[in-house]
């Protein structure tokens, strides 16, 4: 089998705990783009995601690009105008930039398990 840059074989990246509630597997394309699957379970002392956040745009807020596409579980993403929930099988395009800024949760008790390639 012939090596290619467009190939990224997940037992070369292993999945790896990036805190309590994040598990991430990640491939640098020699493209810009980050490629990636992300376990994220539920935290269980988060406050209302659809609550007024008097410290945005504080930490957590995120203002990087992804294409994102939902295997398991369920997501909501809030942005400054607006929430949008997701779940298997849908896709997300949020891009770069403060104008896009968003902050995900998860929804429920299972864990989310998703796709989503990162670009500035």
């Amino acid at each position: 089998m012939t090596d290619s840059p467009y190939l990224f074989r997940a037992a070369d990246h292993p999945l790896a705990q990036a805190n309590e509630r994040l598990k991430v597997r990640e491939a640098q394309s020699g493209f810009g783009i980050a490629l990636r699957y992300q376990e994220r379970a539920p935290d269980p002392n988060a406050p209302d995601p659809n609550a007024p956040d008097p410290n945005a745009p504080g930490p957590n807020w995120c203002e990087t690009g992804h294409s994102i596409f939902i295997l398991a579980g369920r997501i909501q993403y809030r942005f400054d105008t607006h929430t949008v929930e997701a779940g298997p099988g849908d896709m997300l395009h949020i891009p770069a930039g403060p104008e896009h800024r968003h902050k995900p949760s998860v929804l429920g008790e299972e864990t989310v398990r998703y796709f989503l390639t990162e670009f500035g």
